[in-house]
């Protein structure tokens, strides 16, 4: 396993990413082709238009493997929040005498808990927040209660379900390409479980991933996702925003983003900003246009914690702060920074600590390829007695 690659394709609400990468040195990974490109996106209900996900798919399959020396059977899918459901639940085990634990009771109990879930949908994941044996301690990964003897395995488990038009469109796309096994990657579980340290998710932790059609909230407990969310803002509305204020294209509005910077306070009217053109616009007017359409995202994370969490602000001191992260807090200057002036929460930029990759747009593929290589190392046997929810740090 320790030069396999795997394939993966990062699907994001505005562009998709196809990846062939392995296992490098310390915490590294060694990438063997890729390549992204921008298609019409998704909203959270669903794809806007079908036939430009596939064909943008198809094409970036085609392309990168064109050139790839070698033979992928395998591909592995960061699937977004709009097209998974989360089901949580306590599942308890009881053995007639004492008995050590090892995968074979752990891949009974989530057996057990799926069973009774009675579900319809494709499963495309499960995991644990964490494991108990009776003793009043929390064990935060299969790991750690691999081993231990006990006449009861408790777990406070997570399954994630596909959305069925998704399952079958992928289905139907990814076998049409050659691949004989489509495997499914919960993109907020990837990236919980990558960029944040195993300690950090002892406690409840909150990351709002700032995408371009669509963002997400969730909170991430231990080895598992608690709640999630998302929501038609980000990026692409930012952009509308300026093109309709401006009266500017596309390519301007972008031009004027990149410029931008709101992470200080109110600017004086009078201060004007030049393009390179030579057209002067207010500086003034510019923030107001990203500082409304963050405001938006903020009031519905804000609604998401008080919906599931009421006064309890699990991500209300410096100790636990809300982690941001996606394309939107690489393309908009200052958004950690309003943001946590209006959600009156302490927030904190997260990303890949490689070189290169280390900047919040690329959260989201490098945590799939990392899922993904996991996933391929657990099936081969090699990580079974290891911290499979540990994250890349320690």
């Amino acid at each position: 396993m320790k030069n396999e690659s795997v394939a993966i394709l990062d699907i994001r609400s505005y562009s998709l990413t196809f990846l062939i990468g392995g296992r490098g040195v310390n915490g590294t990974f060694v990438f063997r082709g890729g390549e992204s490109s921008e298609y019409d996106g998704y909203g959270t209900e669903g794809f806007y238009d079908v036939s430009s996900f596939t064909s943008a798919a198809s094409r970036l399959i085609n392309s990168v493997l064109s050139s790839y020396d070698g033979t992928l059977k395998t591909i592995y899918i960061s699937v977004p929040a709009p097209f998974i459901g989360i089901r949580t639940k306590g599942q308890s085990m009881s053995f007639e005498k004492r008995r050590k634990i090892t995968a074979a009771e752990i891949e009974a109990l989530y057996a057990a808990g799926l069973n009774e879930l009675a579900e319809n949908r494709a499963l495309a994941d499960e995991s644990a927040m964490y494991f108990s044996i009776g003793d009043n301690r929390r064990y935060f990964s299969a790991a750690d209660v691999t081993g231990s003897k006990t006449a009861v395995l408790q777990g406070a488990l997570c399954y994630y379900f596909l959305n069925e038009q998704f399952y079958s469109l992928t289905q139907k796309l990814f076998s049409a390409s050659g691949f004989t096994q489509i495997e499914y990657l919960p993109q907020s579980l990837a990236e919980a479980t990558y960029l944040l340290p195993s300690k950090t998710r002892e406690g409840y932790a909150a990351i709002l991933d700032v995408g371009y059609a669509v963002s997400s909230v969730f909170v991430v407990y231990g080895g598992g996702i608690v709640h999630e969310e998302s929501f038609d803002c980000g990026v692409g509305a930012i952009l509308a925003g300026l093109m309709e204020e401006f009266d500017v294209g596309f390519e301007k509005a972008k031009e004027i983003l990149a410029a931008a910077d709101v992470s200080g306070g109110a600017v004086p009217k009078g201060i004007i900003w030049t393009d390179k053109d030579g057209v002067m616009y207010s500086v003034q007017r510019i923030n107001d246009v990203i500082k409304c359409g963050l405001d938006e995202l903020c009031e519905k994370t804000d609604a998401f914690f008080e919906k599931y969490y009421g006064t309890k602000k699990i991500a209300g001191d410096s100790s636990n702060p809300v982690y941001l992260t996606g394309e939107g807090v690489q393309e908009v200057r200052g958004v950690a920074e309003h943001t946590e002036r209006r959600l009156c929460r302490v927030t904190r930029a997260i990303c890949p600590e490689i070189p290169y990759y280390d900047k919040p747009g690329y959260s989201s593929r490098i945590s799939a390829l990392n899922a993904a290589l996991r996933r391929a190392e657990e099936k081969s046997g090699l990580r079974k007695f290891l911290n499979i929810f540990g994250g890349n740090k320690k």
